[in-house]
Parts: structure tokens; C-alpha cells; sequence
């Protein structure tokens, strides 16, 4: 687990992953709309003000003072869910001790974290967000998206997004990732914007099609891929029309 969490925060540190990162490298806090932020620190965390609670999506590499820059906007207590168990989504678990996930990704977290099973269907009800959690291994085996039904978003984490999406080694898997993205379109009359923790903020609910559509194309042995070394080893990127994967 050290060498898959090493190589992914390899990959991404090297990659540049995040449109809206200040050129000095600092975070930047987004506001998108009302009680709707974005973090933005190499990978990008959201978090939402509700009305008894702050709902805070992903925690980062670890660099950034969640609290501190909540409490800027809110002091209602802070509840963190993740959409999956990747280190640049996990960096900062630390700093709450419990966590909201899916369980399959709950090997991928620190021990000593405390962690409360999320699943397909259930609900994350703060006021005036509502979050349906939809699950789509593929990604990881435990990777969810959560959709905001009533205001038409989607928090996708890493799945939906220009890319490249890494998809190598044993935590990810093209089929599951095809049949998660096909899932995930049957609900496209219920998403305008889609929110990216990775390339551009924001995407129109076309790009879960697209997903779909590339990783076919690689499954289908149809895109020749390009050689890029990350940490001392060649890894393979395969750049669909829209879509763009690390695999093997």
C-alpha cells in the first residue's frame, strides 16, 4: 500500500492536475455559489454550509488547515465524507479523526481514523444540500460520486473529468470503471454541472458519456498509448477523444 500511495502522489505532484492553483502553489479558496466552496490545493476538496453542519468532500495531500479556512465562513461543526480512499483525497483525516466512506476504500485509510460506512442510495441530508450517494467502483473499488438531485450537481472525486484517470494496479479495473460510468449516465437528466477534483472545475453531464466512450475505445486495444517516466518508471497514458487514462 506505501509503494500505491507513494506512486499516486508521484503522479500527481507531477502532473499539472488542478486549472485553478495559483501560480505560487498556495491554496485558493473558490466560492462557486451560495454555501458552496471549493478548496483548491493540487486536488480540489468542496465543502458546503448547511444549516446545523459544514459538509466538507475530500481532504487533500494535508497541506491545507481545513478548520481554519471553514471557520472563515462558518462555525457549525464539520462532517468530512470521501469520495475515495486516495492519498491526495485522505492527507487531511488527521486533522478531524472520523470520516464518512464507503467501506471497500476503508483499507486505504489511516487506523486510526474512524470510519462510518457510506453505500449506494443513502442520503446526506445538511439542510439546504441533500447528497445521494451513488456508488461506482472502478476508479477504486470503493469510489462514490454524490449528486445533488434538487440543485442538478454531481461531486464526481477523480472518476468523471478530462484526465488522465489513474486506472493501474490492483485497486483499478476498466470493467467495473465502464459499467460504474454507465450507471452513473442514467442519471444525467438529474446533473447540469459536474465538480472534478482534478483539470477543469467543472464539466457538463456529456463527459460521463465520454468516459464511457474512451474507456471502450482502450478496452478495445484502439488508442496507442504515450510513455511519460513518473518516479523512475515508464507508465503508459492513453488519450481518448475526450478522455484520458494512466493504466497499464
Amino acid at each position: 500500500m506505501k509503494k500505491i500511495t507513494s506512486l499516486i502522489a508521484g503522479l500527481l505532484l507531477t502532473a499539472s492536475v488542478c486549472t485553478a492553483q495559483k501560480d505560487d502553489n498556495k491554496p485558493q479558496t473558490i466560492k462557486i455559489a451560495d454555501n458552496f466552496y471549493c478548496i483548491d490545493d493540487f486536488s480540489r476538496q468542496f465543502f458546503f454550509i448547511g444549516t446545523d453542519k459544514v459538509l466538507l468532500i475530500d481532504t487533500g495531500f494535508g497541506r491545507v488547515d481545513f478548520t481554519a479556512i471553514i471557520r472563515e465562513y462558518s462555525s457549525l461543526p464539520i462532517e468530512v465524507v470521501l469520495t475515495h480512499g486516495h492519498v491526495d483525497h485522505i492527507g487531511g483525516l488527521n486533522q478531524f479523526g472520523e470520516c464518512f466512506a464507503n467501506e471497500r476504500d476503508f483499507s486505504m485509510l489511516p487506523e486510526n481514523i474512524k470510519k462510518n460506512p457510506l453505500k449506494d442510495g443513502d442520503k446526506i441530508d445538511i439542510g439546504n444540500f441533500i447528497f445521494e450517494v451513488i456508488e461506482i467502483p472502478g476508479h477504486t473499488e470503493g469510489s462514490i460520486v454524490l449528486l445533488e438531485k434538487n440543485k442538478k450537481f454531481l461531486i464526481a472525486g477523480d472518476s468523471v473529468q478530462e484526465g488522465p484517470i489513474f486506472m493501474f494496479g490492483d485497486i483499478s479495473k476498466f470493467d467495473s470503471y465502464i459499467a460504474s460510468m454507465e450507471k452513473l449516465n442514467a442519471f444525467k437528466k438529474d446533473i447540469k454541472k459536474i465538480y472534478s477534483a482534478h483539470n477543469t472545475l467543472s464539466y457538463g453531464p456529456e463527459y460521463i458519456k465520454y468516459c464511457i466512450e474512451d474507456a471502450k475505445l482502450f478496452k478495445a486495444k484502439k488508442i496507442t498509448p504515450t510513455e511519460t517516466e513518473v518516479m523512475g518508471k515508464k507508465r503508459k497514458t492513453y488519450k481518448g477523444k475526450h478522455v484520458s487514462f494512466f493504466a497499464d
